[in-house]
Order: structure tokens, then C-alpha cells, then sequence
């Protein structure tokens, strides 16, 4: 009988959240102060993008565009928290999901170049108190496999833990065997292990990005946030992002409700959290997200005074065991028209960007929502900005 009604009432749950957001929609859908012009061009993104928020049931979304090298324009629309009626605007935190493997292996690049980590050397030589058990001892996992998806590891995921209790540690995460999820096809949430020979073969996974926040935390002697916030998020003045989870209550102050009904069922309040930072961990702002893609793009066009040297852009950029993927980041046409982007997407959250390499253009759009719609908006963007026409995230003719 409790389970019956424990069934109910989530399924009551759900239909409000969605029938909130519906109300909400119906509505007419405010928008932030921008950064940087407002011109026609930007009103009529604008009205793709409400246009799109309300087909597709989206409470809240926050766009940046950048054009050589400097944002543009940069402005929220919608709701960050729909039952409060707290508006989005540029400085609005999401969680980015999957976007948090980019921007962990930038980070690894910066622990590599100050000499403290070897992409090539097996990283059960890193660790304290903990060991990677694999069948396969005579292939090493390295840095540089775990990072591009090559080390054979699973699972591809993580669903998060509620923000009412505290998650598992990492070490927890990594210890955890004989999940439910391991007998699912394709081991989608399963065991941190290796399943796979190791370089054998492409296999996306979150948990390959487990073993390597392990190495830093190990490395630098620190939490895996604090970490990557002294090495890379401080020096590009990333201010409005961070990986801690659960976030502080100093920085939930103007944070991005998520929504979604498998995030409702899974686990209600108002966010998942993902002791898996490297993987999924990732709070951060469209225009944060920028600093660190411009820093990049400037840095591979042989700029030395930022935080990513151009040795780090190389690396970051070059594909490593695929035409198609980079250090943690995936990568898309040719010549002139070479692009680098990532997508993520966490219960409640999507986000998504695409770069060019060699002129300075790109665009950062997050929502809070389990939908990745993002094509009418994008392709306004690269038609009102009069750039190449868009393909999977990057540029193609």
C-alpha cells in the first residue's frame, strides 16, 4: 500500500512541476538586462529562443554569443526557479553536465605543463589509497586514454544524488560494486571498472573521468574543486563557476532550479548532485563558459600572456586517437572551418557550445530543462551573425 501511494504522490509531483512550467510559459517570458548590443538581430534570437522555450515546455534559458574573441551579446530568458518567479539573467548558474570533461582536462593540461602529471604514465601509480584493478595489467590506463574515452572503462553515466542528504564520497563511488544498474545493457550507470582492454576502443565514460579527478585530488593534495579552481577557474576569472557539490549556500543565490520529470521521480528538490565532479560536476554561466573557449581559441593562435599556453591549446585541440576527438573535447570539420564543441546534460539540465578554431566566433547556451532543442537557436545565431551555417555543434559549409 505504501508503495502505491509513495507512487501516487510522485506522479502528483510531477504533474505540477510540468503543469507550473506550462502556466508559466503561457505567460509573457521576461528577459535579463543584456551584455553587449541589443540590436535587432539580438530580438530576433530572442524571440526563436521564447519561441522554442514555450514548444518545448523549457522554463529558463541563457545564451552568450562571442565574435572575434569578445562577447558580443549575452542575455537570459525565462525562469531560473518557475514557483518563485526568479528571473534568469547573465550571471544565472546551471549545471553543465558533460561539459565538466573539457574543461577537467584543461585542467589536467595545466598540471601536466607545471611537470606534476604524465598523460603516458599508468595512473595506479598516482593514487594513495586506492588501486584501479583491471584484467588487463599489461595495458596501463593512462591519463591521455581516460580523457579521450579510450581506457575501457564504464559506465558512460551518473544519475545524481538528491540535495536533501549527503552524497557519497568519491572514494565511495569508485569503491561501489554489484550495482543494480551493472546488469543493464551497455552498463549505462553502473560500477566505476575497466570492462574493456584498455585503448582497444572508444567507449564515452563518466567513469574514466572518477579515476581522473582521483589522480588529482591524490596529486595535488586537495579537493578535487578547490583543485581546478586554483589551477584554471581562478586564472581565467572564472568567478561565477565552481564544482562543488553540493553547492554552498553562499552560491545558490542566483542558481538555476532544474526541471524535468525524470529528475522529479528520481529525486525531487531543486538540483542533483554529482560527487562525480569531473565528470558531471560543473556549475558555471554562459559567459564564464566563454573565458575559458576565447582563451583557447587565443592561445592556438599562438597568444602566450593567458592562462592556456599554446602548447595546452595544441594538445587541447589535436586529435589524439580519432578524427573526431581532442583532450576531452570533440571536434568537427576542416581547415578553415575546424570546430571544437561539447554537449552535456544532467536530470534537469542541457547545455551546449560550439567554437570555431580559427576565427574567434562561438556560442554558449544553457537551459534548465531535460531537453536538448537548441537547433532554432543556434541556427539564428549563425544566420543573423552571418557565420557559416552550424553542423553538430561547430561549423561546416
Amino acid at each position: 500500500m505504501r508503495f502505491y501511494l509513495a507512487a501516487f504522490l510522485g506522479v502528483l509531483v510531477v504533474v505540477n512541476s510540468g503543469c507550473q512550467v506550462s502556466r508559466a510559459l503561457k505567460q509573457p517570458i521576461p528577459a535579463s538586462a543584456c551584455v553587449g548590443i541589443q540590436d535587432e538581430r539580438t530580438q530576433r534570437i530572442g524571440e526563436i529562443i521564447r519561441d522554442t522555450m514555450r514548444r518545448e515546455g523549457i522554463p529558463g534559458v541563457s545564451v552568450a554569443v562571442i565574435d572575434g574573441g569578445e562577447i558580443v551579446w549575452a542575455q537570459g530568458f525565462g525562469w531560473r526557479d518557475v514557483g518563485k518567479r526568479l528571473p534568469v539573467d547573465t550571471d544565472t548558474q546551471f549545471q553543465v553536465a558533460s561539459i565538466s570533461k573539457p574543461v577537467t582536462s584543461l585542467a589536467i593540461l595545466r598540471l601536466r605543463e607545471s611537470g606534476r602529471l604524465d598523460l603516458d604514465k599508468d595512473v595506479n601509480g598516482y593514487f594513495k589509497d586506492w588501486r584501479l584493478d583491471s584484467r588487463w595489467p599489461d595495458k596501463p590506463v593512462t591519463l591521455r586514454l581516460l580523457l579521450c574515452h579510450r581506457a575501457g572503462m564504464v559506465p558512460h553515466g551518473f544519475l545524481g544524488y538528491g540535495d536533501s542528504k549527503a552524497p557519497p564520497t568519491l572514494l565511495e563511488v569508485l569503491n561501489k560494486r554489484k550495482a543494480l544498474a551493472d546488469w543493464l545493457p551497455g552498463n549505462y550507470f553502473g560500477s566505476v571498472k575497466v570492462a574493456y582492454p584498455p585503448g582497444s576502443k572508444f567507449r564515452y565514460s563518466g567513469g574514466g573521468y572518477c579515476v581522473v579527478q582521483k589522480v588529482v585530488e591524490d596529486v595535488t593534495g586537495e579537493p578535487f574543486d578547490a583543485s581546478v579552481n586554483e589551477t584554471l577557474l581562478e586564472p581565467l576569472q572564472m568567478s561565477r563557476s565552481h564544482f562543488h557539490q553540493p553547492p554552498r549556500e553562499q552560491e545558490t543565490n542566483n542558481t538555476a532550479r532544474g526541471y524535468g520529470s525524470v529528475k522529479t521521480i528520481a529525486y525531487g528538490g531543486c538540483w542533483g548532485v554529482y560527487p562525480q565532479e569531473a565528470a558531471a560536476g560543473l556549475w558555471t554561466t554562459p559567459q564564464d563558459l566563454a573565458k575559458l573557449i576565447v582563451a583557447v581559441q587565443k592561445a592556438k593562435a599562438g597568444q602566450t600572456t593567458g592562462p592556456i599556453s599554446p602548447t595546452i591549446a595544441e594538445e587541447f585541440l589535436k586529435p589524439q586517437f580519432d578524427g573526431w576527438m581532442g583532450m576531452g573535447i570533440l571536434l568537427d570539420g576542416e581547415g578553415d572551418n575546424r570546430g571544437f564543441w561539447h554537449a552535456g546534460g544532467n536530470l534537469g539540465y542541457v547545455a551546449r557550445f560550439g567554437a570555431a578554431v580559427s576565427n574567434d566566433r562561438d556560442w554558449v547556451i544553457m537551459t534548465n530543462a531535460e531537453k536538448d532543442r537548441f537547433y532554432p537557436i543556434i541556427k539564428a545565431i549563425a544566420e543573423e551573425y552571418g557565420w557559416l551555417r552550424p553542423g553538430k555543434g561547430a561549423w561546416e559549409k
